[in-house]
């Protein structure tokens, strides 16, 4: 098995810490006591829970408390990036105008550095202030603005501010060189579309976008930066699809560079919605699973160009491990809980390491050795077959632990340096563990029993469509710039035609000349004919 890590499962009334190290999940510590959310900082040294009292960070590794912070009624809290703050939004005093339920506190004494009014909370919008590279500022949205805190001292206020008109949801950049970076979406409003800017957010910025994207159809986006700052997706969604199609809305996808010489609409190879999109920790490649059953996965690299097709499959998620080599992809919430993991290599290439299926499952995440996969079926999701899965990166299974109630699982993150990228090693297998599927069985359709023998039947029977699997999608390496198994850019381009009518083949050069040549003398001649009659 892999080296050891903790997992803590939350459930009615206790923390349990288990150890990754046994195939039955060794307890190492319960910790007693309500708790309605866990959050680590991102070294792992700390964790907070929420209780109805407020919020308690605690010593990871001691298990001992630090602080106990007075914010009953508290919705939700988060570290910075760097570990040094806590936020947390509480519900608004009904008998307090303007009450400050919105709090930034300073991890190292447990003071309240920030506090700031907050009406509504949104989970999607979570957290309501963002940081920006190693949490030297923090920014917070107001109407048609962006206020910027300088955090070495909250005293002095608000610093300087970035107009953006109409702004709905903004994520600064998180890293790289240049200046200061925010990305912003601003929806449709009296009839002028919606855009995405990337925004200058050093002062004196008079709010004039670098770039910017405009379109139609979107009531909402979700901003995701690559980890190295180089470019930022904008996943705009509406509540409504205007083509009838879904009954979720849809969904469009968006790529701009930060440099603000590359800004364009990601070309997806299949119709339908986008179901997920996530960035390599590395920064230079995404992936995207978009498309009606069976969702089509496509990787692009940092510049958007599509690399890799994986073909199609029965999928919804995909998350890469913490160091970017290894990746799964998943197929939850009406899907049957398919995992196929992959190395992807350096020219591009994703090799397939196995493929398994947790059934159920509700949440997957990485280890931070980044050579184990946790699979949770938590409540309130989910109300039966409450557990935790552990697989190793080429599919095996190595533990799983059921429980009554669970109600979310996490591993322990570790601090820098603690782990290295190396592949994974596997002599012999580990003891315990389960081995990976082998390859699904090709799909086959219904064949009546009267049509059974029959070799035309069977041949028909096998074509039928599946939503789960594409027989003829096989996939490979994007080498033209194009994306494996899209129409052609001609057939793109061509107009639909009515009903009834036939398509008009397209001609060579040499043949469009000839056939023109051919209409003129044609022309000519009727010409000629119409002036013998009238003479």
């Amino acid at each position: 098995m892999a080296a050891e890590q903790e997992i803590f499962c939350r459930t009615e009334g206790e923390i349990h810490v288990l150890s990754s190290g046994t195939s039955s999940l060794e307890t190492l510590h319960t910790h007693s006591g309500d708790s309605s959310g866990l959050v680590f900082s991102p070294d792992g040294t700390l964790f907070a829970l929420t209780t109805p009292s407020g919020v308690a960070i605690h010593d990871t590794a001691s298990r001992t408390l630090r602080h106990a912070l007075p914010s009953p009624g508290t919705l939700a809290a988060s570290f910075s990036p760097d570990g040094r703050f806590l936020l947390t939004q509480a519900r608004p005093a009904k008998d307090v105008d303007q009450d400050r339920n919105l709090k930034l506190w300073g991890v190292e004494d447990g003071a309240v550095r920030l506090a700031l009014h907050q009406k509504h909370f949104r989970r999607e919008e979570w957290p309501a202030i963002r940081f920006g590279v190693r949490d030297a500022l923090a920014y917070y949205q107001v109407t048609s603005a962006v206020h910027v805190y300088d955090t070495s001292d909250f005293s002095n206020g608000v610093t300087h501010r970035v107009p953006i008109k109409g702004v709905s949801s903004f994520a600064p950049r998180p890293s790289g060189g240049g200046g200061a970076l925010l990305a912003a979406y601003c929806p449709e409003a009296k009839g002028s579309p919606a855009s995405v800017g990337l925004y200058s957010a050093e002062p004196g910025a008079d709010g004039t976008p670098i770039c910017r994207k405009n379109f139609f159809r979107s009531n909402s986006a979700q901003l995701l930066w690559s980890p190295s700052g180089c470019a930022v997706l904008a996943l705009a969604a509406s509540d409504v699809d205007a083509t009838n199609q879904s009954y979720y809305g849809e969904q469009k996808l968006y790529f701009m560079a930060s440099n603000g010489q590359n800004e364009c609409a990601v070309q997806l190879p299949k119709e339908g919605p986008i179901h997920d999109v996530q960035w390599s920790p590395k920064g230079n490649f995404f992936l995207v699973v978009a498309g009606f059953m069976p969702a089509k996965v496509i990787l692009f690299n940092s510049a958007c160009v599509p690399k890799f097709d994986l073909g199609s499959g029965p999928f919804s998620m995909v998350r890469w491990n913490p160091f970017g080599r290894y990746f799964v992809l998943a197929g939850f919430g009406n899907l049957p809980g398919d995992l196929a993991f992959y190395d992807k290599k350096a020219d591009g290439k994703c090799k397939p390491m196995g493929t398994t299926r947790a059934e159920n499952g509700v949440a997957l995440e990485w280890s931070p050795c980044g050579h184990m996969v946790l699979v949770s079926t938590t409540a309130p999701r989910l109300r039966v077959d409450n557990g935790i899965q552990v697989f190793r990166a080429d599919a095996a299974r190595l533990a799983a632990r059921p429980y009554p109630i669970l109600l979310q699982a996490a591993w322990r993150p570790a601090a820098p340096g603690s782990f290295s990228d190396a592949p994974l090693q596997t002599p012999g297998g580990a003891a315990g563990a389960e081995p990976a599927l082998p390859p699904p069985p090709a799909v086959t359709g219904y064949v009546p029993p009267h049509l059974r023998g029959n070799p035309a039947a069977a041949a028909a029977a096998r074509s039928k469509f599946s939503l789960a699997r594409d027989a003829e999608d096989r996939g490979g390496k994007i080498t033209s710039g194009g994306v494996v198994g899209a129409p052609p850019a001609a057939a793109r381009m061509q107009p639909a035609l009515p009903p009834g009518a036939e398509a008009t083949p397209e001609l060579s050069k040499a043949a469009a000349k000839n056939a023109k040549r051919r209409a003129a003398a044609a022309k000519k001649k009727a010409e000629e004919g119409l002036g013998k009659l009238a003479i």
